[in-house]
């Protein structure tokens, strides 16, 4: 079967998904500067966030051939109330799973279950350079909002880091964030 055609779940991540989440991401973390942490993540980092995140923000995962290769969740951009209505968006896909369009994919059920619970805009960090995540973004609609030069120290170099946003239709007054559990994956 052609790897590109296999076929992919999208559905919420569990408990049980994290320690493939955290396997995903320390490989990032241990290899490259697209995750400015610079020491590996425990499961256990994994399934407090989870629980602690998930009624408010969407945490997706991709399963192809019943392995868990990808996860996109959102998360507060900041504490204040006034930003209740703005989430970061974050993406990762296993390193073994590569161009079969699993990013897009999750990005894509993101982005939609975000939009449906009411957020009015999702911001994305990327580590630069990083033009794959750049073109992911600007393909799904993020735009460019700026960049901190020199932000981050990894790998013996320094890094910048980009701002991408992308917008919601608004309401005015807006209306609470919808739970998770309210809107279709």
């Amino acid at each position: 079967m052609n790897p590109a055609r296999r076929p992919v779940e999208i559905r919420p991540a569990t408990v049980a998904d994290m320690p493939a989440v955290c396997d995903i991401v320390n490989h990032y973390i241990e290899t490259s500067t697209v995750n400015f942490r610079t020491e590996s993540q425990t499961a256990q980092e994994w399934i407090e966030d989870l629980e602690r995140l998930r009624e408010r923000y969407p945490w997706l995962v991709a399963e192809v051939d019943g392995v868990v290769a990808g996860i996109a969740y959102a998360g507060p951009w900041k504490a204040r109330s006034a930003y209740d209505w703005t989430a970061e968006a974050t993406v990762y896909v296993s390193h073994r799973h590569q161009r079969l369009g699993l990013g897009s994919t999750l990005y894509t059920h993101l982005l939609t279950s975000m939009e449906e619970q009411g957020f009015k805009s999702a911001v994305a960090v990327i580590g630069l350079p990083n033009d794959p995540s750049v073109r992911l973004h600007e393909t799904l609609g993020f735009t460019a909002c700026g960049t901190l030069r020199a932000a981050g120290y990894k790998h013996g170099e320094w890094h910048d880091v980009g701002f991408w946003q992308r917008s919601f239709p608004r309401s005015d007054p807006p209306r609470p964030v919808r739970p998770t559990g309210q809107v279709s994956v």
